[in-house]
């Protein structure tokens, strides 16, 4: 997995931990929320889709038209939020990659061209984690706007764009402690 970062090292920077989300976890704290609010959202589309189309097809053929059409947008938004957003949320993890060397932390991702995201380790103001019981985690590298992190790894990233951009992040990763406690001795040094 290094040789992924070799053309983004600087010179004499020597990597110490690489890897990648674990791809098993699926749900994130803030889908407390987003499931329930996709159920609604999805069941109350596809009622209102199913209801247009049988109302429509039974007054006049004009108006038997527009009331499903309105209804297509909000049924495909209604079918992300339940499930199209874990399958690109599983598909972006296995094209995330991450990174911490004797400077820096890296995030690479490899989706519509290549993105990296780095900080240098003595710049970074706070570094939080959050690990369950597993071992699996997530490490934070800095402090970030509520609603980048709240979007953050839920695969609706997209509703947190409008508020910059986020800190460097390592979601769902194995050993998460380990990799904390070596970032943390980077520091000191």
């Amino acid at each position: 997995m290094e040789e992924k970062f070799r053309e983004d090292l600087l010179r004499d920077e020597r990597i110490q931990w690489s890897g990648q989300p674990e791809t098993s976890v699926i749900f994130s704290p803030a889908d407390i929320f987003l499931v329930p609010f996709s159920l609604l959202w999805g069941g109350f589309a596809i009622f209102w889709e199913i209801s247009a189309l049988c109302i429509g097809s039974k007054s006049s053929p004009g108006s038997s038209v527009v009331f499903p059409l309105f209804g297509i947008p909000f049924v495909l938004i209604g079918l992300y939020f339940i499930f199209g957003r874990f399958l690109l949320k599983n598909f972006k993890k296995k094209k995330t990659y991450y990174a911490i060397t004797d400077k820096r932390v890296i995030v690479l991702t490899e989706m519509m061209g290549r993105n990296v995201q780095a900080a240098f380790i003595d710049q970074i103001p706070s570094v939080n984690k959050s690990i369950r019981a597993n071992g699996i985690g997530t490490i934070r590298f800095g402090s970030s706007n509520m609603m980048l992190s709240m979007y953050g790894n839920t695969g609706m990233e997209l509703f947190g764009a409008a508020y910059g951009q986020d800190v460097p992040v390592f979601y769902d990763i194995k050993e998460a402690n380990k990799v904390y406690n070596l970032v943390m001795e980077l520091r000191t040094k």
